[in-house]
């Protein structure tokens, strides 16, 4: 249902940062653009460049078609005003029914009011005056989620002299397609072209709107596809009716799809409130009955978006694909199929440059030019990924628009030849195109609460070459410590055992070569009981909780008392695999201590780091264990509860919380005494400085964090101390495989010959 609590799972920093904008609040274009703008005013404004004049004349000058306006007709006039009816009734139809049942109940109770006064019986006109403010009261409840509430879309403001063959081609193809030109032009880092209110919601029904283009179309699409996709878009203003239609379905429909989400005021506060830590038994009570008024409200909307999309989202997907059409026709067939075929490749790489800023993240260093590194990712496209675009071409973005197999079908059939032939790329259409996309990547870094985010940027280039050769030390890391590499911490540290405190360096190679086939089996097992134990967890833990653990999760629940005894024999089973797993850990351990001994001065000074960090970090193995694994019931409950929130709900989720909050500060607490150092910037700072860098600094009490808010520190805090962690491990095994192959020491594998 509508009604879930399954948060959006974001991550912040910079990855947050370049990607595209879910909600207007998350990213404030208006305040962080205003003093650039302000700046950029006092400057004497530049002439334009020669590339970008004769690109100007020659957009002016290649189209000749001028799209006549068809008039509608009758049968379609009905069709646009049955969906205009339907968009306006269905939200009347709620306000009416909600405005007719209170009232009656309100007479209800202030018909005896009026009774009792007048016969001066007071004590009960007072009572039954109590029921009619209640009444009055609900009134007020069920009829405020419709104020308000729409979503507006921002990027930084485009002047004439930053792009003139841009405003220029924007102009004459409004003036080929007969439709009004936009008051502005705006641009941002999303993966896509929008048509938004130039101010307020109702503006766009007058023509004054505005075009948001996405940095990443402009830096990657060619100048042909970009003129199709301005055709569909300004296409939608060719005809009054159909675009009022149009606008009118999208926006009600937006309406009601964040009303039955709960995105708005009243439920946001109402959901912190629930969320409160040692409520008690009166204030449990108010929220309960809040909570199931809010869940109605949430039914119906969801109820009425279902209706709508039903009713209206055919008409949608027809004056979409009429639009196309016309697009066509002032664009050409094979610009059109080519602009779909790279927006979905754009919007498929877009994720593999979000996966790489996340690994920069983590190494201290910020994308300096998202669109540039998009562009860049769609160059290198594999065929792989042309493959899976072309496999998701039946698949519908949304009910309201139809899917791009149908649209590039009607595309192709209509056989219209672009009057465009100049192919080169759309990013000449912008005066320093590059250096406009390293300041909208910097304002989205400073949006989101980054200061001087200049100091940490380097190219997409220089952290694609870092995280290469990063894949290479982890490739050797996997050899080194025969798959060892996972995320259970290994026990680094000095063996108790007098034999193998002896060992040298191609002696503990041996003994561990020799009992890898038992040492495998134990790994193997020890992963399978992990999973196994972490399932169970969760169950018991939300089962300890009250909650119906067998209404979401049905036969795997099991019994209280099955589930109990099975999680305790799995413990059981895990810690006697745990024992053979961590006597070899320390072997490995001798194996890098005793070729310590062996190196020469720089190479010792380059490991001693990493070896003492990670000894350390391996004495603290038992607390992030613990940590991951209460992490895991509250991200169930976050993420995981689709059937709705109640109070009941999310108190179990306050449970989780603190018993999650004392295992993050147990964690803390054991780095603070241990000086585990990390690089950071190129410096070595202690590695709590690191982690209150990249996730800030950490509340005094866990009741200032939200579920969500804790569920995503410990989410960030888990992956970066696994990184770290997989990092001290690449630095070790890259020195001594080094050392052991200049010194012909034989691998544990013999059937792999060295490089």
């Amino acid at each position: 249902m509508f009604a879930n609590f399954a948060a959006k799972r974001h991550l912040t920093g910079p990855l947050r940062a370049v990607s595209p904008v879910e909600t207007d609040e998350e990213i404030d274009w208006q305040s962080i653009s205003k003093p650039r703008r302000s700046s950029r005013v006092r400057r004497a404004i530049p002439q334009p460049s020669a590339s970008n004049e004769k690109l100007s004349q020659y957009v002016k000058h290649c189209f000749k078609r001028q799209l006549d306006v068809k008039d509608v007709g009758w049968k379609e006039a009905l069709q646009l005003a049955w969906v205009e009816s339907v968009s306006l009734l269905i939200p009347l139809l709620y306000m009416v029914t909600v405005l007719a049942l209170l009232s009656l109940a309100i007479w209800f109770f202030a018909e005896p009011v009026m009774t009792h006064v007048i016969e001066e019986r007071l004590w009960e006109a007072t009572v039954w005056t109590c029921g009619a403010v209640a009444m009055l009261g609900l009134l007020y409840v069920l009829l405020a989620p419709l104020f308000g509430g729409f979503q507006r879309y921002h990027g930084r403001v485009l002047e004439y002299h930053e792009a003139p063959a841009l405003f220029d081609l924007v102009n004459v193809m409004s003036e080929r397609l007969q439709v009004k030109a936009p008051r502005r032009i705006e641009i941002n880092n999303e993966t896509a072209m929008r048509v938004d209110a130039y101010a307020g919601i109702n503006s766009i029904y007058r023509d004054e709107y505005k075009i948001i283009i996405g940095a990443p179309l402009l830096m990657s699409m060619s100048l042909p596809e970009l003129t199709a996709m301005l055709a569909h878009e300004l296409s939608h203003f060719q005809n009054k009716h159909k675009k009022i239609a149009f606008y009118l379905i999208h926006h009600v429909s937006e309406w009601l799809y964040y009303r039955a989400k709960g995105r708005d005021k009243r439920h946001q506060k109402l959901l912190k409130r629930m969320q409160s830590e040692k409520l008690a038994k009166y204030e449990y009570a108010e929220l309960w009955v809040w909570q199931r008024l809010h869940l109605f409200q949430q039914t119906m909307f969801a109820g009425m978006f279902a209706l709508h999309r039903r009713l209206t989202s055919w008409k949608c997907r027809q004056i979409e694909l009429e639009t196309d059409a016309l697009a066509v026709q002032f664009s050409g067939s094979k610009a059109f199929i080519a602009m779909l075929n790279k927006l979905r490749l754009i919007q498929y790489s877009q994720s593999a440059v979000s996966k790489q800023n996340d690994w920069a993240w983590k190494e201290g260093f910020l994308l300096d030019d998202y669109a540039s590194a998009v562009a860049l990712e769609v160059k290198k496209a594999t065929k792989l990924q042309f493959e899976e675009v072309k496999e998701n071409r039946k698949k519908e973005c949304t009910r309201f628009c139809p899917d791009d197999l149908t649209r590039m079908t009607q595309a192709q059939a209509m056989k219209v030849d672009s009057e465009i032939k100049a192919n080169v790329s759309a990013h000449h259409l912008v005066e320093q195109g590059k250096k406009l996309s390293k300041e909208l990547t910097v304002l989205d870094y400073e949006s989101t609460g980054i200061e001087s985010p200049e100091r940490f940027c380097i190219s997409f280039e220089k952290i694609r070459q870092i995280k290469t050769t990063k894949e290479q030390l982890r490739r050797q890391a996997q050899t080194f410590f025969d798959g060892r590499i996972y995320n259970r911490v290994i026990r680094f540290e000095p063996t108790e055992e007098r034999d193998v405190s002896n060992f040298d360096v191609q002696t503990s190679i041996d003994y561990i070569r020799r009992y890898r086939v038992e040492d495998h089996r134990a790994n193997a097992a020890a992963n399978n009981l992990l999973k196994r134990i972490n399932e169970a967890n969760v169950v018991e833990r939300l089962r300890a909780s009250g909650l119906p653990i067998k209404k979401f999760l049905g036969n795997k629940a099991g019994s209280k008392k099955q589930g109990a005894q099975y999680l305790q024999y799995m413990r059981d089973q895990y810690r006697q695999s745990l024992y053979h797993l961590e006597a070899m850990d320390q072997v490995f351990y001798q194996r890098v201590h005793a070729g310590k001994m062996y190196l020469d001065s720089k190479s010792r000074a380059q490991i001693d780091w990493s070896f003492h960090s990670l000894e350390l970090y391996s004495q603290m193995r038992r607390s992030v264990a613990n940590l991951e694994e209460a992490y895991l019931p509250l991200n169930f409950i976050v993420n995981g509860l689709q059937d709705g929130v109640t109070t009941r709900i999310l108190q179990a989720g306050v449970v989780e919380k603190q018993y999650l909050w004392t295992c993050i500060r147990n964690v803390r607490k054991e780095f603070k005494v241990r000086p585990i150092k990390v690089q950071l910037n190129n410096r070595r700072v202690h590695i709590l400085g690191y982690l209150d860098f990249k996730l800030g600094a950490l509340p005094t009490a866990s009741s200032d964090m939200t579920l969500e808010e804790m569920a995503e520190y410990a989410s960030e805090l888990i992956q970066l101390l696994r990184f770290q962690y997989h990092k001290w491990q690449d630095q070790i095994a890259a020195i001594m495989a080094r050392f052991e192959h200049q010194n012909d020491v034989a691998p544990i594998n013999l059937m792999k010959s060295r490089k």
